[in-house]
């Protein structure tokens, strides 16, 4: 940032960049931003690689907003926007020094809005850089999926990962990682073999098997910005393959019986196939909502066709549009892009190129170690259908787990469902601009979804998808593995600097 602009920071400048001490929405945090001077945010900006921006830059309006439009209006006092591990290492030196509120952003999809604040917004969206080197992956932490999967499709690599290409690799991967590919090889976080973290003393680490093997334990499902910053991620990767995707349409009004017999049917399914139901609705009672079967293929494609085949027989009373379609790996997994380049496949508020969509979000969701009754079923499409028939907008995802995911023994990572053979989440979404009040009824419906799916589901929830009205958190997110990981807190970060709503305490 230039002396001029440093400048420009009048005392009455920095005066309106006081906090309140305590936080008013998740991302925030205890701290006071008129602690440093103007020269001391100008020489944070000399030893940084990156940049330093304030409200009177050019592009500041666009590079404090997070993928999830629900927290545009969280007026960000700072961004430092960190090139290189190295200026993480002096950014979080300089938080630490003055105590300064902070959030952290890789990706920004957060549902609870933990990657904004009304304090100093470190963005770690530069370290982007990804590299192949003997089917080993390196790919820095604020580096978006599309681009790794552009990156490493070019030598037909991939990692397992979801499907959203605005998604920042670090979010997914420490929180778990779900995809198409993971009941054939793994959740995002089984295929990391080496992290690179900056401390809350500043200090720069590197954890593997060898190297503090706790610590990495905890990486790989714990959740992002809890115990340091990560810079730079190694993972393994597969070979790619071309994917055959099946999808199947339904009436509504034929749910019960049509994942009654999907779930029947996903007993019978090898590690190759993944598979999700969908119901959307758009907020018009008139409409009609439908099931969406939806099925992928990671190994031969005719192995899904066969197995596909079999679930056709079981609902031919009840068939209705079904879809067949056969892609390369990289093509599947880039479709939000199709038509685009790289610099195009990306929000808005990522790249100014950007022509992604950007909305407004609340979710949360659930696990179920066992397959719904007929009793659960028809317990969860009547919540369904009352949210459509009251002229509300949601959506629900069921989605197969197990394969590879369950047979990762239960502590050889931190995350807590590998027992689990469906997921649920449950989604209110808008355009930029929805009110405040329509996104908080959103979040109470989630929220309640899950109360009412409680006599089925074990309670637990994906870190990935964090909701703030779940009171019993640590047990829904961590399960037995919380107490461990608040030791370990208690080792990597005592003064609880990396904290914000639902995050790891100490004690």
């Amino acid at each position: 940032m230039k002396r001029r602009d440093f400048l420009l920071l009048s005392a009455a400048t920095l005066a309106g960049c006081q906090l309140s001490q305590q936080p008013t929405f998740p991302g925030a945090a205890h701290g006071n931003l008129a602690l440093p001077e103007a020269a001391d945010w100008q020489l944070l900006s000399q030893q940084l690689t990156g940049d330093v921006l304030f409200p009177v830059a050019d592009d500041f309006s666009r590079q404090k907003k997070a993928a999830n439009a629900r927290y545009d209006d969280v007026p960000t006092a700072v961004i430092i926007r960190c090139q290189t591990a190295a200026d993480v290492q002096h950014a979080v030196r300089f938080i630490q020094r003055y105590q300064l509120p902070f959030a952290v952003r890789s990706g920004g999809h957060s549902y609870t809005g933990l990657s904004s604040t009304s304090g100093v917004l470190l963005d770690i969206g530069l370290l982007n850089q990804i590299t192949l080197h003997q089917n080993i992956a390196s790919i820095g932490a604020g580096a978006k999926l599309g681009d790794v999967y552009a990156t490493l499709g070019l030598q037909q690599r991939s990692i397992p990962a979801g499907s959203c290409a605005s998604v920042g690799i670090a979010g997914l991967v420490l929180g778990g990682g779900l995809g198409i590919a993971d009941r054939r090889f793994g959740l995002t976080c089984d295929a990391l073999r080496r992290v690179e973290l900056v401390t809350a003393t500043g200090e720069l680490i590197y954890c593997s098997t060898t190297e503090h093997p706790q610590l990495f334990w905890a990486l790989r499902g714990g959740g992002g910005g809890q115990f340091g910053i990560a810079t730079q991620f190694e993972f393994d990767t597969f070979e790619t393959a071309p994917i055959r995707n099946f999808i199947g349409r339904f009436p509504l009004k034929d749910g019960n019986q049509v994942l009654a017999i999907w779930q029947q049917w996903l007993k019978t399914l090898p590690d190759e196939i993944w598979s999700q139901a969908t119901v959307w609705f758009n907020g018009q009672p008139d409409s009609k909502p439908e099931i969406q079967l939806r099925a992928c293929c990671m190994g031969h494609p005719a192995l899904l066709s066969q197995h596909w085949y079999q679930l056709t027989l079981q609902l031919a009373g009840i068939w209705s549009e079904v879809d067949m379609q056969d892609h390369q790996y990289l093509d599947f997994m880039l479709t939000d892009c199709d038509g685009l380049e790289m610099p195009e496949c990306k929000l808005p508020n990522q790249h100014e190129r950007g022509q992604l969509k950007r909305v407004a979000m609340a979710g949360s969701s659930d696990i179920f170690n066992d397959y719904l009754p007929l009793s659960g079923l028809h317990h969860l499409l009547n919540a369904v259908r009352k949210r459509h028939q009251d002229g509300f907008r949601g959506g629900l995802m069921l989605t197969s787990m197990g394969g590879a995911i369950r047979r990762v023994p239960p502590g050889h990572s931190a995350f807590a469902h590998r027992a689990a053979v469906l997921s649920a989440q449950y989604l209110f979404s808008g355009p930029v601009g929805t009110p405040e009040v329509m996104l908080q009824e959103g979040a109470i419906w989630v929220n309640q979804m899950r109360k009412q799916m409680r006599r089925w589901s074990c309670n637990g929830a994906y870190l990935n998808y964090t909701d703030a009205l779940i009171k019993d958190w640590p047990q829904a997110y961590y399960g037995d593995n919380y107490v461990a990981l608040q030791q370990l807190k208690r080792q990597y970060d005592p003064d609880n600097l990396f904290r914000f709503a639902q995050s790891i305490q100490p004690d």
